[in-house]
């Protein structure tokens, strides 16, 4: 099976979603990811052969360029391993060519986002167009283009996954996407996220020992997951709880430094500690009191799934698929998007209690366990590689 994504250990949710899938596949699979390298190196993982296509960086045209490396070595790699099927990505269109050009094997697309959706993202930020990461201003300034290619892409798929029923709402309502699907939601290695001692982690992160009351927000730094509105609500929290906001992740920061600097927000209290590493966001996550996701839009994010996992209460934006993980006032809490009001309420709340945390973390991380695990996920993904092979004509 030829898993193909520019993204794979390095800087987004695919990233991660692909690790998973392909570490808790069964051995009867043979799991090859095609993907890009982090600076010229070729990613390594267990049981899992992987070729790198070229160089990975968290921008727009490496994702270009990845579409185009895999239309010209693909058919070089099914010679030599003779692939039964092809499992791509969106709204990253990986396969796009094979799309319009003819498919070579059969394929499956689990479907994380659309460029709609991102792009009703990216709106909600009312940011100016020069103040938005490379990626988010190319999209916009590509809309038409992307939307038709978009729109092509979803009627040539034959077999899709979707990571939520809002996103399988969203695409078959706008996209006329109509081809056999699956609602399969995302899955963590509940054994590598997981409750972990404070000393342990401070080993990974001695940064961060003495910080109180870690207020975590990971992802990718661009405007639709709002970190404006979470940099807001920094100055709302009460003082007295001493919180420190801490922003990892990939992607231009200054502009959200000098945000938070203009907004007074000092900075042993509002830190930006950059990329962290795919297998030392588990020593991470349990430093935090707490996990925001102020996000506009949103499918069925991981970092939230890791969080709960990892035993930290999560506070999220109420948009796309989070309510189909999160039971507010059960498993986490819920949030109105771009409302720093709100999350700062919910942040004294979270950090003030510290019974009603630790009930949260206990209930996440039981629903995780139970239903958001990446060996359920794997166990329903082969399910549609079978069917998706068994009809291939």
């Amino acid at each position: 099976m030829a898993m193909v994504t520019p993204e794979f250990l390095s800087w987004g949710g695919i990233g991660s979603y692909a690790v998973q899938l392909a570490k808790n596949l069964s051995p009867d699979h043979d799991v090859h990811v095609i993907c890009l390298g982090k600076e010229g190196q070729v990613p390594r993982a267990d049981n899992i052969t992987v070729h790198a296509l070229g160089t990975a960086k968290d921008t727009f045209m490496y994702n270009n360029q990845f579409q185009i490396s895999l239309w010209r070595s693909f058919a070089q790699l099914n010679d030599a391993y003779d692939f039964d099927l092809m499992h791509a990505n969106h709204a990253q269109m990986a396969d796009i060519m094979f799309k319009v050009l003819g498919e070579k094997v059969p394929s499956v697309t689990t479907v994380h986002s659309t460029i709609g959706s991102q792009r009703m993202g990216t709106r909600e930020a009312d940011l100016p167009l020069n103040k938005l990461e490379n990626s988010e201003r190319m999209t916009l300034l590509l809309l038409p283009l992307l939307k038709a290619l978009e729109r092509v892409y979803m009627k040539r798929c034959t077999s899709l996954i979707y990571v939520s029923d809002f996103i399988r709402e969203w695409c078959q309502e706008k996209l006329g996407a109509t081809c056999p699907s699956k609602v399969i939601h995302n899955g963590i290695d509940t054994a590598m996220f997981s409750p972990k001692g404070v000393d342990e982690c401070l080993e990974r992160f001695p940064d961060l020992r003495g910080a109180e009351n870690i207020v975590l927000f990971s992802g990718r730094m661009i405007a639709l997951k709002g970190i404006s509105t979470a940099l807001k609500a920094a100055t709302l929290v009460d003082p007295a709880l001493r919180p420190t906001f801490v922003f990892a992740g990939t992607g231009n920061t200054e502009q959200w430094k000098a945000m938070a600097l203009d907004l007074g927000l000092p900075q042993d209290r509002c830190r930006f500690i950059g990329p962290v590493p795919y297998h030392q966001m588990p020593y991470l996550y349990p430093l935090a009191s707490a996990f925001i996701l102020p996000s506009y839009s949103e499918s069925f994010p991981m970092t939230l799934l890791e969080s709960m996992a990892s035993g930290t209460p999560v506070i999220a934006s109420s948009v796309g698929g989070v309510p189909e993980m999160i039971d507010h006032g059960s498993t986490g809490m819920l949030v109105p998007p771009k409302s720093a009001e709100i999350l700062a309420e919910s942040l004294n709340t979270v950090l003030g209690d510290h019974r009603l945390a630790r009930s949260l973390c206990m209930r996440a991380r039981d629903r995780v366990l139970e239903e958001f695990s990446a060996r359920v996920m794997a166990q329903r993904t082969a399910e549609v590689y079978r069917q998706t092979v068994d009809g291939w004509h």
